[in-house]
């Protein structure tokens, strides 16, 4: 049988309230302070993907002395976030809780695993599986020296003799990175928190299922709009390449299809 807790005087619900604000702000200067001890560490791991891909060590440069620090501060702050879910999600469980109905918990809760288990699952496909690829594509032009001829030299010998002119076949320009510490780590940040908000697409469109704003028939239908929306919003979200830009298109997609079977099976249960 559904319970839920009896109800408790207004004051102390905002006795309540300001308790679990204050904890809430304790979790996230928690996770501010070590984010900020381990700073180095999450920088080198941000920093992985670009390592892989370039043909030296990378390097990150400044523009001015006080780069250094404000970045580290808002890497930093974005990080304690991360380390603050638990800490703020378990504070506004513990105030929401009494009010909810056996079985709105047990949605609630298990509606915020499968969040947090897509979102993580999104970081984790765009960091070990996209990034790389993309970084190497990206970089190759660089290391490669820039804007090359595809000449061979005997094709461009051939043009030599009928036309009377030199094709170069070495590198026309010498181009090197110059990665800026600020605009890269703004770069990882925006794509990892684009993967995995892409990842979230099935608990949004079951949510919207199960609220009446779609159904099975109508996602089915707009399945042929949504490949190119995909591809759209890939091309937002991510660096001018098409590999990238391909690797969240493509799961975008495979969302869309798990979409589209929990809705069949939300409207299944409710018939």
């Amino acid at each position: 049988m559904e319970y839920q807790d009896p109800p408790r005087p207004l004051r102390e619900h905002i006795r309540e309230l300001r308790y679990r604000i204050w904890m809430i702000l304790v979790s996230i200067t928690a996770g501010f302070t070590l984010a900020y001890v381990l700073r180095t560490e999450i920088l080198r791991w941000l920093l992985a993907p670009m390592a892989k891909a370039v043909a030296d060590e990378p390097q990150l440069h400044f523009t001015n002395p006080v780069e250094p620090f404000f970045t580290y501060l808002k890497l930093s702050l974005k990080a304690g976030l991360v380390f603050a879910v638990p800490g703020i999600f378990y504070n506004v469980w513990a105030f929401v809780a009494p009010a909810l109905y056996r079985r709105e918990r047990a949605l609630l809760m298990g509606t915020s695993a499968a969040a947090a288990l897509l979102f993580a699952g999104g970081v984790a496909f765009g960091y070990y599986a996209v990034f790389p690829y993309g970084f190497k594509f990206l970089m190759g032009y660089a290391y490669q020296g820039g804007a090359m001829s595809t000449m061979t030299p005997a094709i461009s010998t051939a043009l030599h003799r009928a036309f009377g002119f030199d094709i170069h076949t070495g590198p026309l320009v010498v181009i090197r990175p110059t990665i800026m510490m600020g605009e890269y780590l703004k770069l990882m940040t925006n794509l990892l928190l684009s993967f995995g908000v892409v990842f979230e697409l099935p608990i949004i469109i079951l949510f919207a299922a199960k609220i009446g704003l779609t159904t099975p028939r109508g996602l089915m239908k707009f399945f042929k709009y949504f490949i190119v929306l995909s591809f759209i919003v890939a091309a937002i979200l991510t660096p001018p390449d098409v590999i990238t830009q391909v690797m969240m298109a493509i799961p975008l997609v495979i969302m869309y299809l798990l979409s589209m079977a929990l809705a069949w099976l939300v409207a299944r249960n409710e018939s």
